[in-house]
């Protein structure tokens, strides 16, 4: 049973799965866990099943990522469930039920005057570095 199980829902899952998200990609992704064992494993990798959905072939190496990923699972699930971790995700989600969200005009609008403001100071930069290489190369003698 977790730790006031009603409360602050969409912030728990968003923290649960992105955590589980980062284990997973720890021991999936190229140079991770799988791949490390690859390498320790050499000859002795056997594989099981081939091709296996997901994840290629199921070899000693992947099932003992699966059985860390079920591991790192758990523990998320039990370490999200501690009352003051829960109470912060808690207490986020509430604050962030307080939040003005913009509008999509008002979205757009900002979006405009902040790439608007990028591409003058580009301009503004752009003159003033050229101007300062041509005072350079003057003082320098056309080096």
């Amino acid at each position: 049973m977790s730790y006031r199980k009603d409360q602050g829902r969409y912030a728990r899952m968003v923290a649960y799965w992105g955590l589980v998200c980062l284990v997973a990609y720890g021991c999936f992704h190229g140079g991770g866990l799988v791949t490390l064992l690859d390498g320790w494993l050499g000859a002795n990798n056997t594989v099981f099943i081939d091709p296996f959905p997901l994840i290629g072939s199921l070899k000693i190496s992947t099932s003992i990522s699966l059985g860390v990923l079920a591991l790192g699972c758990y523990v998320i699930h039990g370490v999200l469930n501690k009352p003051r971790v829960a109470d912060t995700l808690i207490d986020t989600e509430a604050e962030l039920h307080k939040v003005t969200w913009p509008t999509w005009n008002e979205t757009w609008a900002g979006t405009l005057a902040v790439g608007g403001m990028v591409i003058v100071l580009f301009l503004f930069l752009t003159v003033v570095d050229l101007a300062l290489v041509n005072l350079m190369k003057f003082i320098w003698g056309g080096a």
